[in-house]
């Protein structure tokens, strides 16, 4: 009877380590999909909301599970978004699946159409290119995220930061700018400081 328990505990040990593992590997392949920090501060609560569904939406099979990592690995991996002519069924092949089954995956998970979904990804990498470049001007910053139209461009952006490409690109410059004042003001006090410690020692 003893050895029956024992055998019995173990193999219940042995299955929630498994669970544990894979809900464990699971959850740290969904947050590959969560933009770069310096992107998210400057997302609106509608954005960030978004990003929340795609790491905690509940599918509704294991199969949609398979579907949607692979889906969202290969966007952060290959960027197909940033193609101005990408269709759903380019992306469907790609994923050896049809584009019904996958319009039905990104409605019911992300809570988007196809256009809103791309679109989504779009402006994240709008905003991560001007952050590595702020001289760049709105329309190339359009043109090099995958929008072939300004207005789709400013309706998507205004969307998800809650401000214009010109009005959130501003608000940057204008932050990046007192940083950088910040850091050389403190930059002269710390030197300054360290000049008086030295000239007391004379």
């Amino acid at each position: 009877m003893f050895q029956i328990l024992f055998i019995t505990a173990t193999l219940l040990c042995t299955a929630l380590a498994v669970i544990c593992v894979f809900l464990l590997m699971r959850t740290r392949k969904l947050q590959k999909c969560e933009p770069q920090a310096p992107v998210r501060q400057y997302l609106s609560p509608e954005m960030i909301a978004d990003d929340d569904i795609s790491v905690t939406g509940n599918l509704l099979c294991d199969n949609h599970q398979a579907i949607c990592d692979s889906l969202m690995d290969y966007l952060e991996r290959e960027k197909p978004y940033l193609n101005p002519n990408v269709k759903i069924s380019d992306i469907a092949d790609y994923l050896n699946t049809n584009k019904s089954y996958l319009s039905r995956i990104i409605n019911s998970h992300f809570k988007k159409n196809f256009s809103q979904f791309i679109n989504w990804y779009r402006i994240r990498d709008a905003m991560d290119t001007y952050m590595k470049n702020p001289n760049i001007d709105i329309s190339t910053m359009a043109g090099l995220s995958g929008f072939q139209s300004m207005t789709t461009f400013n309706t998507a952006f205004t969307r998800y930061t809650g401000m214009t490409p010109g009005e959130w690109c501003k608000k940057y410059k204008n932050e990046m700018r007192n940083e950088m004042v910040n850091g050389e003001k403190k930059t002269r006090e710390t030197a300054k400081g360290q000049f008086a410690s030295t000239d007391g020692t004379f």
